[in-house]
C-alpha cells in the first residue's frame, strides 16, 4: 500500500475517531452503562487502528523531510490535534459526570443512614398488623 494510501485511511480513521467522541459526548449526556461500554469499545477499536496506521506511517515517513510530505499528511496531522482537544473536553464531561454521580451516591448513603434513626420502636402487643411488622 501506497504512503498516500495509508494517509488517506489514516485521516479517515482519524475522521471517525472526531465522530465517535461526539456520539460520546451525546451518550454521557443520557448516562447509560451500557451505551457508554458500547462506545468506549468502540473507540479502543477506532484507536487500535489508528495506532496501526500511524506506526505503518512512521516506517515509510521516516527518512522524508517536512517539505517532501504530501499535503494530505499535514491534514492528517490536523485532524489529529482536532481529536486530541476533543478528546480532553470529552474527558472532561466524563469526569464532571463522575462528580456528579459520586456526590450523588454519598447523598444517598448519608440519607438512607440518617432515615435509620427515625425507625419507632414496634410494639409486640396489639393487633395482628403490628404483629407483622
Amino acid at each position: 500500500m501506497s504512503l498516500e494510501q495509508l494517509i488517506e485511511q489514516s485521516a479517515a480513521c482519524y475522521q471517525a475517531m472526531l465522530d465517535q467522541l461526539a456520539q460520546m459526548a451525546e451518550v454521557l449526556e443520557d448516562a447509560q452503562p451500557k451505551a457508554i461500554h458500547r462506545a468506549l469499545e468502540s473507540w479502543q477499536l477506532l484507536q487500535e487502528e489508528a495506532q496501526q496506521l500511524d506506526a505503518r506511517i512512521d516506517q515509510l515517513t521516516g527518512n522524508f523531510q517536512q517539505s517532501e510530505l504530501p499535503p494530505k499528511y499535514h491534514q492528517r496531522s490536523e485532524l489529529m490535534n482536532q481529536v486530541a482537544l476533543e478528546c480532553q473536553q470529552v474527558f472532561s464531561r466524563a469526569n464532571l459526570l463522575k462528580a456528579l454521580i459520586s456526590d450523588e451516591l454519598n447523598r444517598l448513603q448519608h440519607g438512607r443512614k440518617a432515615l435509620g434513626g427515625y425507625k419507632t420502636p414496634v410494639d409486640k402487643r396489639g393487633s395482628r398488623l403490628t404483629a407483622s411488622l
